[in-house]
């Protein structure tokens, strides 16, 4: 695949590919393909869709789902980052996507990206990073679930959907309903519903639709203990 286009050229200068020789970058993406996914799609990573894929535009979720329907958002994925990985699920514990906007991926080619990785240890290198970045976030994660309460969890999650728009700042609106934060934090409409009222009483946020307005910034880091 040609580099030169101005928004693959820009991909490849960020994420997961910034961190690979230019040369390498172009061998990692023969073959791969684009695919189009409306808003609301999931796709349970290895399961739908193996190997890896890169994200060329939109704002995706990542985030763990058991049997019982329970979520837990892992991290928010942004143009540039690696989406999936070679790595099996576990069978009992699925990682899904979940676009959270119109979004492009480019799957690449899985039996390459091996090929690739068994002679140039740099792609390894990278991957692994890769990989320890995620199990530190899901760590994170896992704990905020366990000792934070659905408030603060609430208030972190606002917080990093509002940076993906750009900086947090006074009036901004971030578009997201009581139960897309319910999934998120790992609680239930209601509980959430409870937070946001906490939120709103204390002039923190404002919520109209389905959405939630920032009202006061640094009020909304403190909530979230930052």
């Amino acid at each position: 695949m040609d580099l030169s286009g101005g928004r693959l050229s820009e991909i490849v200068r960020r994420g997961f590919m910034a961190r690979l020789a230019p040369d390498l970058a172009e061998e990692l993406l023969v073959s791969a393909r684009s695919a189009s996914y409306p808003t609301g799609t999931i796709i349970a990573s290895s399961l739908e869709q193996p190997g890896p894929a890169i994200l060329m535009s939109g704002f995706l979720r990542y985030f763990l789902s058991v049997l019982d329907g329970r979520q837990l958002t892992i991290r928010y994925l942004t143009p540039g980052d690696l989406v999936g990985t070679t790595l099996m699920q576990q069978a009992n514990v699925t990682a899904h996507i979940e676009m959270l906007e119109p979004s492009v991926l480019l799957h690449l080619d899985a039996e390459r990206f091996a090929a690739l990785a068994a002679r140039r240890p740099e792609l390894n290198t990278a991957l692994v990073d890769e990989l320890i970045t995620r199990l530190r976030l899901a760590y994170r994660a896992l704990a905020a679930h366990a000792f934070l309460s659905v408030r603060t969890r609430v208030a972190i999650d606002l917080i990093e959907r509002a940076n993906i728009c750009g900086p947090m700042s006074e009036g901004l609106r971030i578009d997201v309903t009581q139960q897309s934060l319910a999934d998120a934090t790992g609680s239930v409409r209601e509980v959430v519903s409870r937070a946001l009222g906490q939120l709103r009483r204390q002039g923190v946020v404002a919520r109209n639709g389905d959405g939630v307005t920032v009202l006061d910034p640094e009020g909304l880091r403190r909530a979230a203990g930052l």
